[in-house]
């Protein structure tokens, strides 16, 4: 099985389950920003950052790893805007439409399509922004995602990335549970990530730490922990028990310093 292929299968079977587990049809952590006092406002703070980088003459907007939609309605409903979401699973797509079609009043401004992003369709492109949120770690090559990014994007388009970041290279079982727990390829320092972006066009302009807006420890959280022998011994039969475990690998990966959550801000070169 390719890297794409267990992604793909990641997301078919745990999508409805994260759905279930988050709040506001969001599938990426909580970011409890300036201002956030609700753990509504906490599910759209990276929407909300997203947004902040969009330029007053954008237009079209592309969503790597779109999830079921929830960041392109975000968008869509706050600017005049276009937005395509990729997404790699088969069950998130119908999902997105679905819920799109319950706001008649931005039809026409977000659409959907089953791609691997590492593979766009040839016609995406033109983009004036794209957007990876707790996405671009899953790319089975990193390199991949930043050529075809930067492919669909404009000349002077702008790429933002939320997600963790490497930041020690010394090897670590919680490193190596949270890779195979969410099945991911491309966890990359700040540097590699530079590095690879670079050699497809697009500079790296900005880096922001988010770590500290994630709210680690939860209750949910600690019972997980508790409960990890056993979700351990159920992960090769459960994808749910082996997505728990990589979380909570992340958190332990975390809180030791491993890595942090960031947001990266990268431009397609001109020409």
């Amino acid at each position: 099985m390719t890297a794409s292929e267990g992604v793909r299968r990641y997301y078919d079977a745990n999508t409805r389950k994260f759905l279930l587990a988050g709040s506001q049809r969001t599938i990426h952590r909580e970011l409890w920003g300036p201002g956030v006092t609700s753990r509504s406002a906490a599910a759209h703070h990276a929407h909300a950052l997203v947004f902040g980088e969009l330029r007053p003459e954008d237009r079209r907007v592309l969503d790597l790893g779109c999830g079921v939609g929830t960041a392109a309605l975000y968008l869509a409903e706050r600017r005049p805007v276009e937005v395509l979401g990729i997404s790699i699973s088969p069950e998130q797509i119908p999902l997105a439409e679905r819920y799109a079609a319950r706001a008649p009043a931005l039809l026409g401004s977000v659409a959907f399509r089953e791609a691997d992003f590492t593979s766009l369709p040839a016609d995406v492109t033109g983009f004036d922004l794209a957007f990876a949120i707790e996405a671009f770690v899953h790319a089975a090559s990193a390199a991949a995602f930043f050529r075809e990014a930067a492919r669909a994007l404009r000349p002077g388009g702008v790429l933002v990335v939320i997600d963790d970041v490497l930041v020690s290279t010394a090897a670590d079982s919680r490193l190596e549970d949270f890779r195979s727990g969410w099945n991911v390829s491309s966890l990359v320092s700040v540097t590699e990530a530079a590095r690879l972006a670079g050699g497809a066009g697009l500079d790296l302009v900005r880096s922001v730490d988010l770590s500290p807006l994630q709210r680690l420890g939860r209750p949910r959280d600690r019972l997980i922990r508790l409960a990890r022998p056993v979700l351990r011994g159920l992960r090769r039969r459960s994808p749910w028990a082996q997505a728990l475990v990589g979380g909570d690998a992340l958190q332990q990966s975390h809180l030791a310093g491993l890595v942090e959550y960031r947001l990266l801000r990268f431009t397609r070169r001109p020409g």
